[in-house]
């Protein structure tokens, strides 16, 4: 009878043993299962601004020479060179035409419209044409009146788009 209950404890204490150890296992797996960060989402990832690395931006005119009064034509291409998806204004506001006569600063098609944001979302690569008429005629921030009369001479013309510039092209205005 002796060997019977010592088998009896024997087995009892191995089956206790065997529950402490289990249940220290599943204590220790929900400790480190509470520790470990939430796993982020995968997908792709978020678009962000569009830098020169990016884009390419070229611009072109419809002519090498105007008169005063005639109105320029600008053809603007945007390109996405880049490897992942960029956003970028390519409304009326956020990309301005410029055109300088040496430092004179003579336009900007941002001075008077407020036609508002195209925001785009190029991937790789997209292009996105657009077009921007000149009245060759000056312009200020604020579109104020009675601004000097154009001149003569050589002019050149830059688009900008964010962080974004064409190569300038170069004409004359006679």
């Amino acid at each position: 009878m002796l060997v019977v209950v010592s088998g009896a404890l024997v087995g009892i204490v191995a089956g206790a043993k065997a529950l402490f150890d289990a249940a220290s296992e599943a204590i220790s797996s929900a400790a480190a299962a509470a520790s470990s960060p939430e796993p982020t989402p995968t997908g792709p990832p978020k678009p962000v601004d569009c830098t020169p690395a990016d884009v390419e931006i070229s611009l072109a005119s419809d002519a090498q020479s105007y008169r005063v009064g005639r109105t320029a034509t600008f053809d603007i291409g945007i390109t996405h060179i880049g490897t992942l998806p960029c956003t970028l204004d390519a409304g009326n506001v956020g990309r301005e035409l410029i055109i300088t006569s040496g430092e004179d600063r003579v336009y900007s098609s941002a001075d008077c419209d407020t036609a508002g944001s195209t925001l785009l979302l190029l991937a790789p690569g997209d292009q996105y044409p657009g077009r921007v008429t000149w009245a060759t005629q000056r312009s200020a921030p604020g579109c104020p009146a009675g601004l000097p009369a154009l001149g003569a001479g050589s002019y050149q013309a830059v688009v900008t788009a964010g962080t974004v510039t064409s190569p300038p092209i170069a004409f004359t205005v006679g």
